[in-house]
């Protein structure tokens, strides 16, 4: 399996990796958790590429687009490619994934950034085109680096790897 489970709860009981959230002021915004496992932990989980995860990942700044209720967009619509080639021509983040929930629609994204001017590129994310952005700090514990994702491609049907997979089932 090369995805993971993947949601923003309250309290991350029986996931297998998590960390806390805050809001730029410092505020409390939840817990990030991830759960390795075949079955959908809870309703509001998203699969993310499997690769960004890291029980030993360094704090970072993290960008976190989510759709509002309702809305679904397909991974071929024109903004969800541009951001992703967007995402290529800068500098990487340290790791980046979609979110999906099914294997054609685009469910959000998380990118992480570290360095000096890390909350900055947070705040630059492509995928906040899409939809609206959450910049955040993340602690220690959940997610690492990844090598730079290989440019997109558009996948019409049967996409049920986050991208940046490698391969599409």
């Amino acid at each position: 399996m090369t995805w993971a489970w993947f949601a923003l709860v309250e309290d991350a009981e029986g996931a297998d990796l998590a960390a806390t959230m805050c809001e730029l002021d410092g505020t409390p915004a939840g817990v990030l958790a991830a759960w390795r496992r075949r079955a959908k932990p809870l309703r509001g989980a998203r699969r993310i590429h499997d690769s960004v995860l890291d029980p030993d990942g360094a704090a970072a700044f993290v960008s976190l687009v989510l759709p509002p209720p309702g809305v679904r967009l397909p991974f071929d619509d024109l903004a969800v490619q541009q951001a992703r080639r967007a995402v290529l021509l800068d500098r990487p983040p340290d790791a980046v994934s979609t979110l999906l929930t099914d294997a054609s629609h685009f469910e959000g994204s998380v990118s992480a950034f570290r360095g000096a001017d890390a909350a900055a590129r947070a705040a630059r994310d492509p995928f906040a085109r899409v939809f609206p952005a959450r910049v955040l700090t993340l602690a220690a514990g959940l997610i690492g680096r990844a090598p730079a994702p290989a440019g997109p491609t558009i996948e019409r049907y049967g996409s049920s790897q986050p991208w940046p997979g490698d391969r599409f089932g």
